[in-house]
């Protein structure tokens, strides 16, 4: 059986054990409610506790960001700021919606903005976003409808950092703290939090008070964690779920055949690679380039393209910049595959007959995460690297991200915002998500977040997509295209790049 097939069979089987999970309320067929299946559990519903799409489409349809980069319009909105304009620059006055309330009647406004800048500049309750932060330096209350944001130097992406600053109301923060706003939020969205079942189901109904238009033809929304591929598709074909995530390259055609469903593609920011720790904490084979440089031309990319995605995904050409984004290198090519080469890699470092290396992957967190990190699993056994395969749930996985514990070796895929900062200073030193140690590195990214010409900065992310090149901290893999079931009486649906999606713009009709 083709690699391609391998990943996923629908079956009766399948949809039959989804059964006991989805009996009971929240069910797609009753009456305004909109059923979304996603891989996991949120772990928060406080969007600025995590990075995780999972968590944040959840979150983000309770708790609001001050602007937002609409998918629709790819420009960047107003949300609960209704306008906004630079002093100076490093300086930007924001005008707040006025006559906006929290659910629980605290009144949005220069107060509660102030508040939640506080947090999102505190790394210990907001560590997630610890990049995002860095550049700020104040932020000051003119009015009860006017703040000022200043930066510590002029910051190409300032807009876009303030999509990314959620609003929360102080009073209610302060009285439960950041873990218990977390799985309990109180926000000024189109949706308000009714039930949260671990593990089963989270539902939120309807914000009768809600300051803007909101989603047409919706009552309640229901979140669903269903990890399994094929439970997932199976649920979203018998028309359990309106909506799902993930959807495997071999259910696309199956569910676009069908009269009441579709999938939607969306090129996606995310970022195929496997983490090749280089961590003085961190003892392996991998400390040396020449083990890192082996593990890259033992990957056959383009099969894994052809075989488990269909065509559906692209080589990265040996960088972690997308094409269309600022400081793509045209120069740089993929390391090619040469099994050969990597065997030659290897005794020069000192393992002729090969090496044994823990290899850790996600299992539900990617679409066909497990089957792509047993297709590199095999490839590099052929190179002379043995791995031990080590599956982690979504929820451990994110843990062990976190944490610095996914190493020595581990499949990986990041969407951060749509510019170069936002991608590349996940691999500075300091940064919680980072494998790799590199002053050079550190000084070239910080360079980068701080130059407003838009060629020199270029040229800094050339310099960047370089030295990574040559000092390979990860094995680049592909970006690829995200797949999204959406039943066609969703109208309105636009997820973007980074597998965000939001509700304020959709009709369901039934």
């Amino acid at each position: 059986m083709s690699l391609a097939r391998r990943t996923l069979i629908i079956s009766a089987a399948a949809a039959t054990l989804l059964l006991p999970v989805l009996g009971g309320e929240g069910r797609a067929q009753q009456g305004r409610t909109l059923t979304i299946a996603q891989g996991f559990d949120p772990q928060t519903l406080w969007p600025n506790g995590t990075t995780a799409s999972d968590n944040l489409n959840a979150g983000n349809a309770i708790v609001e960001a001050l602007l937002w980069n609409n998918p629709a319009t790819q420009k960047i909105e107003p949300m609960l700021v209704e306008s906004w304009e630079p002093l100076t620059s490093s300086s930007m006055r924001l005008h707040l919606r006025k006559g906006v309330t929290f659910t629980n009647g605290e009144p949005m406004n220069a107060d509660a903005v102030v508040h939640s800048f506080k947090v999102f500049l505190d790394p210990k309750q907001t560590p997630a976003y610890a990049n995002y932060a860095a550049a700020i330096d104040r932020v000051e209350k003119i009015d009860d409808a006017t703040v000022v944001v200043h930066t510590k130097f002029p910051y190409p992406p300032f807009e876009l950092m303030l999509t990314q600053v959620y609003v929360t109301p102080p009073a209610y923060w302060a009285s439960v703290g950041l873990d218990g706003f977390g799985q309990k939020p109180i926000g000024t969205g189109p949706f308000k939090l009714t039930e949260w079942v671990k593990d089963n189901r989270v539902v939120m109904d309807r914000n009768p008070n809600y300051w803007g238009k909101g989603p047409t033809g919706i009552d309640r929304v229901v979140w669903r964690p269903v990890p399994d591929d094929t439970a997932r598709v199976a649920g979203f074909t018998t028309g359990e779920f309106d909506v799902a995530t993930n959807i495997p390259i071999a259910a696309i055609d199956e569910i676009n055949a069908q009269p009441d469903r579709r999938v939607i593609e969306t090129p996606s920011y995310r970022i195929f690679q496997l983490i090749l720790s280089s961590l003085e904490e961190h003892p392996s084979p991998l400390k040396d380039k020449r083990v890192r440089q082996a593990v890259n031309y033992a990957i056959d990319k383009t099969a894994i393209i052809k075989n488990l995605f269909a065509g559906r995904a692209f080589a990265l050409n040996g960088q972690l910049l997308r094409k269309e984004q600022l400081g793509y290198d045209p120069g740089l090519k993929d390391y090619p595959y040469d099994p050969a080469k990597a065997k030659a890699l290897l005794a020069e470092a000192g393992f002729p007959n090969g090496l044994e290396i823990t290899f850790k992957f996600p299992s539900g967190r990617y679409a066909q995460d497990r089957e792509v990190s047993e297709a590199i699993a095999g490839m590099l056994a052929k190179a002379g690297i043995r791995t031990k395969m080590v599956s982690l749930e979504p929820g451990e996985f994110l843990r062990q991200l976190r944490n610095r514990e996914l190493q020595p070796m581990a499949y990986l895929g990041l969407a951060p915002l749509d510019d170069p900062d936002f991608q590349m200073a996940q691999y500075r030193s300091t940064w919680r998500y980072a494998y790799v140690r590199n002053a050079d590195l550190d000084a070239l990214i910080d360079a980068g977040a701080r130059e407003t010409d838009k060629a020199k900065r270029a040229e800094i992310y050339q310099k960047i997509s370089r030295l990574m090149y040559e000092e390979v901290p990860v094995a680049f893999l592909f970006g690829g295209y995200d797949f999204y079931g959406v039943s066609k009486a969703l109208d309105g649906f636009v997820p973007r790049g980074d597998q965000r999606f939001f509700l304020h713009n959709v009709t369901l009709k039934r």
